[in-house]
């Protein structure tokens, strides 16, 4: 139970306002007398009264005498104001590492009994999304060394908040976290937010122009596949599980950091590759919806690649577009084509 006084607590009223600042400067500055900064400020004195009053609110001053004010240190102000919110969280904080210590023990013992009822299978199924947040939130409260992860595409603001909670939670336990994504992230706000956020917190994060389908390793053990609408499969089997961090590491190798600079610093190669992904997807013959679907992108944002191809290239046509692209050698390797097959 807190200590602290009742009486400590943040002013709710919003932020001092710029007239809030010159009246404390003029306290400090020049004169401690109120008739005085109202006149020097050229303010009414009512107005002067309300951002006294929220400065008195904060500590930043006090009264000396009648019509007079003291300007007090920021600094003490700012301990007082937030001493409670201190107590609180140290409270908070012990509570959570007492749980994790009460609790944690009975994970090992969890994870033996699923393992146990799944023996002989190595695969269990999740047919559901909320099923597959529950698992993996689980799953996750069990990594010791290492995630590694593969997204074609993101979801929604609120799923990758949520994720954020677990990655954090990930890192701080020093847990080493490898993601790839997408090259198209780095043209989506809340993707670029994201990868910018996980690149603080100590991840590694690459993006790539074809991302082929959603991996997630645990430990090098445990492997999150998709499996049906929604659904997923979590796999166990050690050669299966050693071929997907194969697979994985191949995906690694050819994708492009997000380094310190930012996401966006190596924009105009990763975004060529994704063009020559585009192209090569039009040499066989795809559809718009199946390239964006491929890309990770919608239909409209991959019409919009192949307009500035189209203006880049100087043609109107997407026949056009081929026949240039293959006369200037964009089309690659046949083996580059099958590669995004």
């Amino acid at each position: 139970m807190s200590t602290a006084p009742e009486h400590e607590v943040l002013p709710s009223d919003g932020l001092l306002t710029p007239q809030d600042v010159a009246v404390y400067r003029q306290f400090l500055e020049v004169s401690p007398d109120a008739d005085e900064a109202a006149e020097r400020l050229g303010i009414p004195p009512a107005r002067l009264a309300e951002s006294v009053g929220r400065l008195t609110d904060r500590g930043l001053l006090s009264p000396d005498g009648p019509y007079r004010h003291e300007a007090l240190s920021p600094g003490l102000a700012a301990l007082a104001l937030t001493a409670s919110a201190h107590v609180r969280v140290h409270e908070l904080m012990r509570r959570i590492d007492s749980t994790r210590r009460e609790l944690g023990p009975l994970g090992a013992l969890y994870e033996g009994h699923r393992r146990r009822e799944l023996e002989g299978t190595g695969t269990e199924l999740l047919t559901d999304g909320a099923a597959v947040r529950r698992r993996f939130a689980e799953l996750s409260a069990q990594v010791r060394r290492s995630v590694l992860t593969v997204h074609p595409t993101l979801g929604s603001p609120e799923t990758l908040r949520a994720a954020r909670e677990l990655d954090r939670d990930l890192l701080a336990r020093g847990v080493r976290y490898r993601t790839v994504l997408p090259h198209t992230a780095r043209r989506q706000r809340e993707a670029l937010h994201h990868m910018t956020l996980l690149d603080g917190l100590g991840a590694q994060v690459r993006t790539a122009a074809v991302v082929p389908g959603r991996l997630i390793l645990l430990d090098e053990e445990t492997a999150v596949v998709p499996a049906g609408a929604g659904g997923a499969a979590v796999l166990r089997d050690p050669t299966v599980v050693a071929f997907l961090t194969v697979i994985f590491d191949h995906i690694w190798e050819h994708a492009e950091p997000v380094g310190a600079s930012g996401p966006g610093s190596a924009a105009g190669h990763v975004f060529e590759d994704v063009e020559a992904a585009v192209l090569r997807h039009l040499a066989r013959g795809r559809s718009d919806d199946f390239i964006a679907r491929k890309l990770g992108i919608s239909t409209r944002t991959m019409r919009r690649y192949l307009a500035g191809l189209c203006e880049k290239l100087g043609v109107e046509t997407r026949f056009q577009l081929g026949v240039a692209a293959e006369r200037l050698g964009l089309l690659g390797d046949p083996r580059e084509q099958d590669r995004d097959a």
